[in-house]
């Protein structure tokens, strides 16, 4: 039989873990929140910058484009320092966030779009996918954020849950 002194180290010991869980999820949450909404601000110094692209490569006059190369390097140069502090907030060796940080940069690349009459178009998609696969990789930060045991099982290799037989 455990003495209430035994039981009230136990209550103490489970109540820390417990807090601890809470505390890490709050910062988890965190995270997500701070990446999504630099995620977001990435996008839309992107949209800011293809729209400004666009007219700048359409402009035959050079004063005009003069005018306008400051602020398409502001938005390229604000947008880079985005992806900095984005880059920043995954481990090195996250595949699915290199990737994501790769295709982010290709909203900044006009070869990625080709500059035909559909330039605004294909960059509209590439937009659109870059901000689906940021959604599903938020997704699984949540979802590992709201339950850490199912995070460690699906990085466990699958024949650790194999009997030797």
């Amino acid at each position: 039989m455990l003495t209430a002194t035994l039981w009230v180290a136990f209550g103490v010991i489970a109540a820390a873990f417990v807090a601890r869980g809470v505390k890490i999820s709050e910062f988890r949450q965190a995270w997500i929140d701070g990446l999504r909404t630099d995620i977001s601000e990435y996008i839309s110094k992107a949209h800011q910058w293809i729209d400004l692209y666009l007219t700048f490569n359409s402009e035959s006059e050079q004063d005009k484009k003069s005018q306008m190369k400051p602020e398409l390097d502001r938005l390229k140069y604000d947008a880079l320092h985005i992806h900095s502090r984005i880059s920043l907030r995954f481990k090195p060796d996250d595949e699915a966030a290199d990737t994501l940080l790769a295709n982010l940069l290709k909203l900044f690349n006009p070869a990625s779009i080709g500059l035909d009459d559909n330039a605004y178009s294909n960059w509209r998609d590439l937009s659109d996918s870059v901000v689906n696969e940021a959604r599903v990789l938020l997704k699984e930060e949540w979802e590992a954020t709201k339950n850490p045991i199912l995070k460690l099982y699906k990085k466990m290799p699958n024949k650790a849950f194999k009997s030797d037989s």
